[in-house]
C-alpha cells in the first residue's frame, strides 16, 4: 500500500469517527446548552435592570449607557439589547463587539427610570398645601435631571441619587454649580407656567391625590429619560428546531471535504518525499551536487532542508578531498623529482658522486618525511584521535622556553626576538603540543621578518583566559588572504616557504590542537607593517 494510500484512509477514518461524534455529542448536549443559556439569562435580568435603571436615573439620560452595557455583558457572559417601545436599538451589545445582531427570543424586561410620586393619605394636606408640595417635588427632579443629563453631555460624572420618601430619585443635597446649573434652573423656569396649571388643574378632583399622583407622572414624561425593553441572550433557532433540524447533509459535506482535503494532503506529501527519494538515488551514484526544492516551514520543508545541506556537506567534503590530494601531490612531486633527477644523474655518470650530494638527497628525503608526519599529525588531530597528555603548567615560562628555543636561527637571521611575560599563567594541557603551536607560530614569524626586524612574543592574562602572543614586522599578510591562513597548504610565497622547508600544514595543526584545548585563535595582519598571532587559552581557577 502506497504512502499516499494509506494517509487517504486514516484521514478518512478520522474524519468518519470526528464527525459521527460531533453529532452525537451536538444532538445530545444541544438542548441542555439552551436551557442552561436561558436559566443563566433569568437569574441576571434582574441585577442587569437595576444595573441600567439606576444609570438612567443618575445620568438624567440614556446617553453613555453603551459602555455599561458593554461592561455588564462581560461581566455576565450574557447578550444584553436595550430597545424603546417604538421598537428602535438604542445599544447592543452584539454591534459594541463588531457582530451581526442576533435574534431575541426571551420576552424582554421593562425598564422605567421613571419615577412615580408617592403620596402617603395619612398625610391629611389641605388641597392647596398638596398642589404646593408636588409643584415643588417636580420642580427640584427636573432641576436634578437637567443639571446630571447636562454634566454626562460634557464628560461629567453626576452625583449620586437615592428615592426620597416620597419616592424620587434625588441627589444629596448640595449646589449646583457652573453652566449646568444655569441650564437647569432655566428648564425649571421655562417648564414652571406648564407644571403649575397641570397641577392647579387636579383641584376639584373625586380623587385629589390619585389625580396628582398622575399629573406629575405626565409632566415627568416631558423630561425624564424613556422606557425600555431589556432583552438579555440570543440563540440562532429555538430548541425545537436545532434538535430536530437533519444533520445527515452536515455530515455529508464534512465527509466530501475529507476525502477532498485527504487527497489534496497526501499528494502534497508525497510530491517532495518523492524528490527526496530520487534525489538520494543520485546522490547515492556519485552526482554530489544534486539538490531538490525547499519550500514552506513544515517537517517535510524541513526534510528537504536537511537534505540539502547534507549534500553541500558531502560535496564539500569530496572537494577538500580532492583538494588534500592535490596538495599532497603537489607538495611531493618537487622533491621527488629533485631526487629522481639526481639519482639519474648518478646513474649516468654526468654528475659525480660527493659527500655534499648526498647531504642534499638526504636532506629532500627528510622534507618528504616532514610532510607525511604533518599529515599524520593533522588526520590523528580532525578525528580527534591526537594524544594528549595533559597537566598543569605555566603558559608564561613555555613562552620564554619558546624564545631561547628560537634564539639562536632569531640572531642568525638578524632578528631581534624578546619576549614579555605577565606571569604566572596556570594552564592545563599538553605542554609539548602548545609548544608545537609556538614554535609554528615563531617560526613563520622569522621566516618572514627581514634582517632588521623584531618578534615579540606576549604572555598576559585576561578575564578567565590566559593570552599568547606573537607579534612580527615582517611583510604581512594582504587582507584577502587573511581568510585562508589556517587552511592545508595555504602559503603567503609559496616559493619561499619551499626554499625554507615548510610543509604548508603548519598553522592548520596549530589551529586543531588550539581547538582540542577549548582555545581560540586568530590572526590580524597590515601588509608593508606585520602580522599578530592571537591564542587564547582557559585559565585555570579562572
Amino acid at each position: 500500500m502506497s504512502f499516499r494510500l494509506r494517509v487517504f484512509l486514516l484521514t478518512l477514518v478520522v474524519a468518519v469517527v470526528a464527525t459521527g461524534a460531533t453529532a452525537w455529542f451536538s444532538l445530545r448536549f444541544m438542548a441542555q446548552q439552551i436551557d442552561r443559556s436561558q436559566q443563566e439569562a433569568t437569574r441576571h435580568v434582574a441585577g442587569i435592570a437595576d444595573t441600567v435603571r439606576a444609570y438612567a436615573r443618575r445620568h438624567g439620560t440614556w446617553a453613555g449607557v453603551a459602555d455599561r452595557v458593554r461592561q455588564l455583558s462581560v461581566d455576565n457572559n450574557q447578550r444584553i439589547r436595550l430597545v424603546n417601545l417604538n421598537g428602535q436599538v438604542t445599544v447592543d451589545s452584539d454591534n459594541l463587539a463588531k457582530r451581526a445582531a442576533r435574534p431575541v427570543v426571551a420576552a424582554p424586561t421593562l425598564i422605567n427610570p421613571r419615577p412615580a410620586l408617592s403620596l402617603d393619605p395619612r398625610l391629611g394636606l389641605a388641597a392647596a398645601k398638596a398642589d404646593g408640595f408636588v409643584l415643588e417635588e417636580l420642580a427640584r427632579y427636573r432641576r436634578a435631571t437637567v443639571y446630571a443629563r447636562c454634566l454626562t453631555d460634557v464628560g461629567q460624572d453626576p452625583p449620586p441619587v437615592a428615592p426620597d420618601a416620597y419616592g424620587i430619585p434625588l441627589p444629596a443635597a448640595g449646589p449646583q454649580r457652573g453652566e449646568c446649573a444655569v441650564q437647569a434652573r432655566d428648564a425649571q423656569e421655562y417648564a414652571q407656567a406648564d407644571d403649575s396649571t397641570a397641577i392647579t388643574n387636579c383641584r376639584g378632583a373625586a380623587d385629589h391625590g390619585a389625580c396628582l399622583v398622575q399629573a406629575f407622572g405626565n409632566r415627568v414624561e416631558t423630561f425624564a429619560p424613556e422606557p425600555l425593553q431589556l432583552f438579555l441572550g440570543a440563540v440562532d433557532d429555538d430548541a425545537v428546531t436545532l434538535l430536530g433540524r437533519p444533520t445527515g447533509g452536515a455530515i455529508g459535506a464534512v465527509l466530501v471535504l475529507s476525502v477532498i482535503g485527504t487527497a489534496l494532503v497526501a499528494r502534497q506529501l508525497a510530491r517532495p518525499l518523492r524528490s527526496l527519494t530520487v534525489a538520494s538515488r543520485r546522490l547515492a551514484d556519485g552526482h554530489l551536487d544534486t539538490r531538490v526544492a525547499t519550500t514552506g516551514r513544515d517537517e517535510v520543508g524541513e526534510l528537504s532542508r536537511s537534505f540539502n545541506r547534507m549534500a553541500e556537506a558531502l560535496e564539500g567534503a569530496e572537494t577538500a578531498q580532492r583538494r588534500l590530494l592535490a596538495g599532497v601531490a603537489h607538495e611531493l612531486r618537487t622533491p621527488m623529482s629533485n631526487v629522481l633527477g639526481y639519482l639519474e644523474a648518478l646513474q649516468d655518470g654526468v654528475v659525480p658522486a660527493s659527500r655534499e650530494l648526498f647531504s642534499s638527497l638526504h636532506e629532500e628525503v627528510l622534507l618528504q618525511r616532514r610532510i607525511l608526519d604533518d599529515l599524520q599529525d593533522l588526520t590523528l588531530a580532525e578525528a580527534g584521535h591526537l594524544a594528549y597528555r595533559r597537566t598543569g603548567f605555566d603558559l608564561a615560562e613555555l613562552v620564554e622556553v619558546s624564545r631561547v628555543a628560537h634564539l639562536a636561527v632569531a640572531e642568525h637571521g638578524g632578528v631581534r626576538l624578546t619576549a614579555e611575560a605577565a606571569g604566572p599563567l596556570p594552564v592545563h594541557g599538553d605542554q609539548d603540543r602548545l609548544r608545537q603551536v609556538l614554535g609554528n607560530l615563531v617560526t613563520n614569524a622569522l621566516r618572514y621578518t627581514d634582517p632588521g626586524g623584531a618578534v615579540v612574543l606576549r604572555a598576559f592574562p585576561l578575564p578567565g583566559r590566559a593570552v599568547v602572543e606573537v607579534r612580527d614586522t615582517g611583510c604581512g599578510i594582504a587582507a584577502a588572504d587573511l581568510p585562508f591562513v589556517f587552511q592545508r597548504f595555504w602559503r603567503a610565497d609559496p616559493a619561499r616557504d619551499r626554499e625554507t622547508g615548510g610543509s604548508g600544514l603548519g598553522l592548520t595543526i596549530a589551529r586543531q590542537i588550539v581547538l582540542d584545548h577549548d582555545g581560540t585563535i586568530e590572526v590580524t595582519s597590515t601588509q608593508g607593517e606585520g602580522s599578530v598571532f592571537r591564542v587564547t587559552f582557559p585559565l585555570v581557577g579562572g
